[in-house]
């Protein structure tokens, strides 16, 4: 298993467009599943603040690199993806944050 949970990593989005576009987004599934099943869940991390019901702000003390710009974790928006579909790692957020997005996306979906 090359990627876990927390890994922010860029992959492919298919956006509303129709069009498909690399973004980053965070690996929300555990471990465990991915081993298992050989798939893991995603969310997508965008620059665009819209909607601010559904996102979670990420800061430059949240991860373990800094982002170019602010970046927010779309937490409405999760995809499933098997390793193969992820292009790289770039970052890793750190747990205390983590468990934070974690509830943000019930609270967006549930």
């Amino acid at each position: 298993m090359k990627y876990h949970q927390r890994d922010i990593v860029e992959i492919n989005f298919l956006l509303p467009t129709g069009d498909f576009k690399i973004h980053p987004a965070i690996i929300v599934s555990n471990d465990e599943l991915q081993e298992d099943e050989g798939f893991i869940y995603l969310c997508m991390i965008s620059s665009k603040d819209y909607n601010d019901k559904y996102f979670y702000k990420l800061t430059d003390e949240m991860t373990t690199n800094k982002f170019d710009k602010q970046s927010y974790v779309k937490c409405q928006i999760i995809v499933s993806d098997i390793e193969s579909g992820v292009y790289r790692k770039i970052d890793q957020v750190k747990q205390p944050y983590f468990s934070e997005i974690v509830e943000k996306i019930k609270e967006s979906i549930f």
